[in-house]
């Protein structure tokens, strides 16, 4: 049997762990009731096949390209963008915040020089010559 003293000892500990784990349980609740009576009313999310939805919906297209998590305004949404180009906003809450359309650009080959695009600028990375050799090609390759 165990001496006294050591049974004494492991009850005033036991005793003092449980009444910690009950002081913090206590303070958790507490703490958690005011959180969540503050918090503001807010409906369901939206999910982003839900945002995707309502966005073919008022824009009547089917064409869904990509949906993303975005920040529109300070505002929280869902970025619906169709394979068509146009793009659609839809907070969490399921209204169209914005629609916008992506304008292509169109990139423009001259023979003689660059590709260039209808700004006139030139991109980064364009390839003019495919190079293959065609047969009555007067061109001669010279290495430089």
């Amino acid at each position: 049997m165990l001496p006294r003293k050591t049974i004494l000892i492991s009850a005033v500990l036991t005793a003092f762990v449980l009444s910690m784990l009950g002081g913090v349980a206590m303070a958790l609740q507490q703490s958690a009731t005011p959180a969540v009576a503050a918090a503001p009313t807010v409906t369901a999310s939206l999910t982003p096949q839900e945002a995707a939805a309502v966005a073919s919906t008022v824009l009547n297209q089917q064409d869904v390209y990509s949906v993303e998590n975005t920040t529109i305004n300070g505002v929280n949404a869902y970025k619906v963008v169709f394979s068509s180009g146009q793009v659609a906003f839809v907070g969490l809450d399921g209204q169209i915040l914005s629609i916008t359309e992506i304008q292509p650009v169109v990139v423009v080959q001259n023979n003689g020089g660059p590709a260039q695009t209808s700004s006139g600028t030139s991109p980064k990375l364009v390839s003019s010559h495919s190079g293959d050799e065609h047969e009555g090609d007067d061109r001669e390759d010279h290495d430089d």
